[in-house]
């Protein structure tokens, strides 16, 4: 059980901080403290037994992710909705339907902190003499020693399907050694295992073995919302077990504050998202998920942000077979401006004009130069710059694409086959606008 877990890793704490302390024994007015690192960074590799290796050998390919999640029967007619009406008890009847499908998610997760072991040279001092003090905590006596550790962490998450899958984000399982699902009801524990995580869109899929049929989420579709529109967040936020508040849709295909997350357009929405209420269901008012919530700005009041439900489709087949690497072309591009279009002759509605191609890249093995103007990709025009990025998440090494191009007046179609980025690759990276998933 969870309990002893707690106790066991607890322990583990206490003989790091034992041993560092022996080692302060030795050296006169020594100090240890302790500061997380990077936290992105991959501590638990696939091989480490909290993966399950179910699809490892399965191809993008080989899958049908047609019934791998639920829909309403109305979802692809959204437009000609009656719109809900809301009395005292709407938000009620919502949360009640939906509790069920909600679940808490605890971690026992890998943790590399640095322990500062050295001469405190203030300690030195027979007194405290401020101006010396502030000088001397510049000077490096004291040397880090990176250690990694386990600790425990919260998050949130929803049940997709009736077989156990789970979506959560994928900071919330990020280097977990042991995973643990609790459910609203009857708060019973389930282990879980990841079947596949995708730390470039946030976005993770786990599984527990439920010997029951649990109550799933239907997804909605994120495109069809509309600044103003009320939604529902659900989770379990600063470890207060299923909650939900409620908000607006404030903005959509807003860009993270956060470098490392430019890549995916969240919503944004004045529900309170917290700390641990990551990876939990952002609702509509008819019971759909139409996005997962991510606490990303800590202190911002009334700022919270979700992955579009749309965008966890698109890379839904990367987690479910465990595949986090990008397809990787060799070509910059940014929306044509209508300046570029007229010195170019090209009169069509939107495309992408091509800044740079990497040397020895697929995008020069298909003969992409700069100037080109890209008006097609596999076949459907490129007209919605954002879900245009969002098909780019889904693509892998190995995968074919069929690209429209404008050139000199005239236009044609040329094919190429993704790869793995090489390691040391001089050439450009694969960024459209600002994505470098092409």
């Amino acid at each position: 059980m969870l309990s002893s877990l707690i106790f066991s890793k607890c322990f583990f704490r206490l003989n790091t901080i034992f041993f560092l302390g022996i080692l302060c024994l030795t050296t006169q007015a020594c100090t240890v403290s302790q500061s997380s690192t990077q936290v992105d960074k991959v501590l638990v590799d696939k091989d480490a037994p909290i993966f399950d290796k179910r699809f490892q050998d399965i191809s993008i390919e080989d899958i049908d992710l047609k019934n791998f999640w639920t829909r309403l029967d109305d979802v692809e007619d959204s437009a000609k909705r009656e719109p809900v009406i809301i009395d005292n008890q709407t938000f009620a009847r919502i949360s009640e339907s939906v509790k069920p499908a909600v679940v808490n998610i605890y971690t026992v997760r890998l943790e590399e902190k640095d322990a500062k072991i050295g001469i405190d040279p203030n300690r030195l001092l027979p007194f405290n003499i401020p101006i010396v003090s502030s000088i001397l905590d510049f000077v490096p006596f004291q040397v880090p020693v990176p250690f990694n550790t386990e600790g425990l962490s919260l998050g949130s998450g929803f049940i997709i399907n009736q077989q156990g899958y789970i979506l959560t984000n994928a900071h919330v399982i990020s280097n977990a050694l042991d995973i643990r699902v609790v459910l609203s009801e009857e708060q019973k524990e389930y282990p879980a295992r990841i079947i596949g995580i995708d730390r470039l869109s946030d976005t993770a899929l786990i599984k527990i073995d439920p010997d029951f049929i649990p109550t799933v989420l239907p997804f909605g579709d994120s495109d069809s919302l509309h600044m103003g529109e009320v939604v529902l967040a659900m989770g379990n936020p600063l470890g207060f077990q299923h909650s939900v508040t409620s908000g607006l849709i404030s903005a959509k295909e807003r860009i993270s504050p956060h470098p490392k997350d430019r890549f995916v357009n969240f919503l944004q929405t004045d529900s309170a998202i917290n700390p641990g209420s990551s990876g939990g269901p952002l609702i509509n008012l008819h019971g759909e998920v139409v996005g997962i919530n991510t606490a990303i700005i800590q202190q911002a009041q009334l700022i919270g942000f979700a992955i579009p439900i749309n965008t966890v489709k698109e890379v839904m087949g990367m987690l479910v077979v465990g595949e986090a690497e990008r397809g990787w072309l060799g070509a910059s591009a940014v929306p044509v401006s209508n300046g570029q279009a007229a010195d170019l002759g090209f009169s069509g509605p939107g495309g992408l004009i091509i800044k740079e191609v990497g040397k020895g890249s697929p995008a020069e093995d298909s003969g992409l130069k700069p100037k080109d103007i890209l008006v097609e990709f596999n076949h459907e025009p490129i007209d919605n710059f954002v879900v245009f990025r969002r098909k780019l998440l889904a693509l892998v090494p190995g995968q074919v694409i069929n690209l429209t191009v404008f050139r000199d007046g005239k236009t044609f179609e040329v094919t190429s086959t993704l790869i793995k980025k090489p390691e040391k690759n001089e050439g450009t990276e694969n960024t459209f606008e600002e994505n470098p998933a092409s």
